[in-house]
């Protein structure tokens, strides 16, 4: 494509400001024209991948966001949003998930495929019908029946796998710098899980360790269940995924679904509003690749601080504050507030329970938002000479002091080490230090107008890395033994391609990731209880 417009003196300025380097009044400094010599991209892109029927609608919400935080419009052009204190026209985050054409279009940087066409077809005829590329919207005429095996072999026979790794080529040679990839899908389809796992296949074979894979994965939940053999797609899915990705992501529609109902104050919430607290999440955690940051929080960054093993790749998500639009001028929420509630279990985006009995292995806390009538966030706060050096809109916007960050965990910390029972943070005992990778986005959090969630001045999200992860797993183990023990469904599964070996080794695989946890768990309360600290976990059963 050809290249934008030629960017104004400020625009370069405030682009050069984000890459570290300093902008004279006369230009770049000998320091930055190296800087740019040596090719140092400033722009982090990435490629979504979305799978699947869960996928695809995951997908829509997301980018209906993404649209509204970049000022760009559903059919795809820029610019008209001058009433928004928020928006810069000479901004270029947007980059990051959007491709700017010649002829002034910005498209994004995904793939969405389904191997039955109703979810894109919805998506072809709704507002945003021209924002995507036309090549990107892949679908088939044949459902996967719920099968994992089916998915498989309907990816290998009908060639799905190369079709969509054709078009994640050509997203990819889109990209000046990218950062690695986003697959969105469910393991408890016959699409997203078997399907999934060939594509997550053909991306590691194809772009090798170099680009990270991160998979926001929709779990199958505790009681509601669209389908009887979800626990053998989620095993089979979770065993032969788990080479191929660098982080797991876990959520179930439960726990958002009562979200939904105990934060939001919806009766009957509708997938809808399901999927559009997803895509809050996901604007939350993909905010330091598009926006300037305080604190740096690269895919890499992350990855490493919240996987100290391979075998503990699965964090989950927390986000607060969710409120209704009709509370937002009835409650004021400070930095210590909001990390207080990331770290209460009624905030995550997954069923588990027993929090304080459990570990965090590692976390990841990323704010966003202005610090203003936060009293906490003007401590320590930027100096007369930074500030001075800064341009009008960066001076405008004041993001959340890291200090604030810190201390209101620390708090939570000690906490824990007094035994108070709520809102605390507890570690593995050879966590040392905080055990927290902060992240300070400056950016102020986007609602799309169909969403009742009230739009918030500052908002943070959690990744933890915590040992009650299990519970998910073995839920949907002990759902797979019962069907497994009377050989229920085998003759489905072995009718579309799949073996009794197949299973066993997924049964195996899962139950070492569960065990591998639980070993951790028991580990940290053995060194405890040898210490000269007191212990406080619950006289209950582990959980």
């Amino acid at each position: 494509a050809p290249p934008p417009a030629r960017r104004t003196h400020e625009h370069a300025r405030r682009a050069a400001r984000r890459r570290g380097v300093w902008w004279g009044r006369l230009g770049p400094t000998p320091c930055a024209l190296a800087w740019r010599c040596a090719g140092m991209p400033s722009i982090k892109e990435c490629v979504s991948l979305h799978i699947g029927q869960a996928g695809c609608q995951v997908g829509a919400r997301s980018w209906e966001l993404f649209t509204q935080e970049h000022g760009i419009h559903p059919d795809g052009t820029r610019g008209g949003f001058d009433d928004r204190s928020d928006y810069d026209p000479d901004d270029d985050a947007y980059n990051s998930f959007f491709h700017a054409t010649g002829t002034g279009q910005y498209v994004p940087r995904c793939v969405m495929v389904d191997t039955e066409p109703t979810v894109i077809n919805d998506i072809k005829v709704s507002s945003m019908r021209n924002l995507f590329h036309p090549d990107s919207l892949i679908h088939f005429k044949r459902d996967c029946k719920s099968n994992y095996f089916e998915g498989l072999q309907m990816a290998r026979d009908f060639k799905i796998a190369d079709i969509v790794m054709d078009r994640m080529r050509s997203a990819i040679e889109l990209c000046d710098n990218p950062q690695g990839f986003f697959v969105f899908h469910a393991f408890g389809g016959g699409t997203g899980a078997g399907v999934g796992v060939e594509l997550l296949k053909g991306m590691r074979e194809e772009f090798g360790k170099k680009k990270a894979i991160f998979q926001p994965v929709i779990f199958p939940s505790k009681t509601y269940s669209s389908s009887i053999v979800e626990p053998y797609n989620c095993l089979l899915a979770t065993s032969n995924s788990k080479e191929y990705v660098d982080m797991s992501i876990l959520m179930d529609n439960e726990a958002v679904y009562r979200m939904c109902n105990n934060n939001l104050q919806l009766k009957t919430p509708h997938f809808n509003h399901v999927n559009c607290l997803i895509a809050q999440c996901i604007s939350g955690l993909t905010g330091p690749l598009r926006y300037e940051t305080v604190l740096n929080s690269t895919l890499t960054e992350i990855q490493n601080n919240l996987v100290p093993k391979p075998e503990f790749m699965y964090p989950i998500l927390s986000i607060a504050p969710v409120r209704h639009e009709a509370r937002k001028g009835h409650e004021q929420f400070r930095t210590a507030d909001i990390i207080g509630e990331l770290f209460d279990g009624k905030n995550f985006l997954c069923d588990v329970t027993a929090l304080n009995s459990n570990r965090y292995l590692a976390a990841v806390v990323m704010m966003r938002g202005h610090r203003e009538d936060d009293q906490d966030d003007h401590k320590g706060s930027t100096s007369g000479a930074a500030f001075a050096t800064m341009s009008p809109a960066d001076q405008k916007f004041k993001p959340i002091n890291v200090n604030s960050v810190t201390s209101a965990i620390n708090s939570l910390r000690q906490l824990g080490k007094t035994g108070n029972a709520k809102r605390v943070i507890n570690f593995v005992p050879w966590m040392s230090g905080s055990g927290v990778k902060v992240g300070i986005v400056k950016s102020s959090p986007v609602v799309t107008e169909k969403f009742c969630m009230a739009t918030p001045k500052r908002q943070g999200l959690l990744l933890g890395n915590t040992t009650a992860v299990r519970q998910l797993f073995s839920r949907q183990y002990i759902r797979f033994l019962k069907l497994w023990f009377k050989r229920a469904y085998q003759w489905q599964m072995e009718g579309a391609g799949g073996t009794i070996e197949d299973i066993e080794e997924a049964k195996e695989t899962v139950r070492t990731i569960m065990d591998s946890y639980e070993a951790e768990l028991g580990q940290s309360a053995s060194q405890e209880s040898q210490s000269t600290q007191p212990l406080f976990l619950t006289s209950r059963p582990l959980q």
